[in-house]
């Protein structure tokens, strides 16, 4: 049985007549009465009574008709949903990502794609980047983010920018030193340091901050672990500590928190935000993700003042 038997049945039955059928259907009258005849004769029932006076459906046909009627409908819907996800407008997207890195900036993200692509399901998986590599290649998400030159990038595996963004500090709005528009980093080196662990093993924030310390040669207070996003933000809120954070993906949203920027500048203290995706995916929603990711990054605050000061130093 298919479709088309489906369709030809539907006609006859709507229409209680054979050459008015074939006329809407575009066939000729002798092939349709054929199809019909398999359809029954596959079926095992006979669904249609043909005499002089004209057509008229059996028992079984009507029965039949109004199943039909919704298997046909069924049908066009999932024709119509596939070439949505075609156009990466329906679907599933299931996206890695680490907190540290854009805790802050992650929800703007999905609700301005949600607002885009509202029939597009996002799941959030929070992993290491490494396991978000690894993700990749099973299939297990088809978005991921990585720090330029954290790891290496296996074969598989592309990626593309989607921001760059200044490495700052993020405190208490009532803390000593958010009266300063700039902050050197001697300066916050000798501050309470506080790094976000989201499970226990996951260091990468930590080790950034340290990064970002010995690049330029500056011993630094000890850094101290905080298990938890929202314990993290209250030891931040509290002033029970500061911490080093890209711009992008800060906490500065907060009423209570502000993020200020070193006096110091160089690449050292930037971070270059790459999207991973696996090679040959034919997923059109993650295509649109990605270019939803880079619009709205060059949209925010952060993005405008960079090339503000590109465009200064160039005059």
């Amino acid at each position: 049985m298919e479709l088309r038997h489906l369709r030809y049945f539907v006609a006859v039955a709507e229409e209680l007549s054979y050459r008015k059928a074939a006329d809407r259907l575009h066939v000729a009258q002798p092939a349709l009465s054929t199809q019909i005849r398999d359809l029954e004769s596959e079926l095992g029932v006979r669904l249609l009574d043909r005499n002089t006076s004209g057509v008229r459906l059996t028992d079984a046909g009507a029965v039949f008709l109004g199943r039909t009627r919704l298997l046909l409908a069924q049908a066009q819907e999932a024709v119509a949903h596939a070439r949505e996800a075609a156009k990466g407008t329906r679907g599933q997207l299931r996206v890695g990502y680490l907190a540290p890195l854009l805790v802050g900036f992650m929800p703007t993200s999905l609700k301005k794609f949600s607002e885009q692509y509202p029939e597009v399901d996002v799941t959030l998986v929070e992993m290491p980047i490494a396991d978000q590599i690894a993700g990749l290649a099973a299939g297990e998400i088809q978005v991921g983010f990585t720090i330029k030159g954290l790891l290496p990038i296996p074969p598989g595996v592309q990626e593309i920018e989607v921001a760059r963004s200044r490495i700052g500090v993020i405190m208490s709005r009532h803390h000593r030193l958010a009266k300063k528009s700039r902050i050197p980093l001697a300066d916050v080196a000798r501050e309470t340091l506080l790094s976000l662990l989201v499970k226990k093993g996951w260091t990468v924030h930590g080790d950034l901050m340290r990064r970002s310390f010995a690049g330029r040669g500056i011993r630094h207070a000890p850094i101290k672990s905080v298990e938890g996003t929202e314990t993290f933000r209250a030891m931040l809120e509290s002033g029970l500590g500061i911490s080093l954070v890209v711009e992008i993906g800060s906490l500065s949203r907060s009423r209570d928190l502000v993020f200020r920027p070193f006096v110091e500048t160089g690449p050292d203290l930037e971070m270059e935000l790459h999207a991973l995706w696996r090679e040959g995916n034919s997923s059109r929603i993650a295509a649109n993700f990605v270019a939803m990711l880079r619009e709205l990054i060059a949209t925010l605050p952060a993005a405008r003042q960079r090339k503000k000061e590109a465009a200064g130093i160039r005059r």
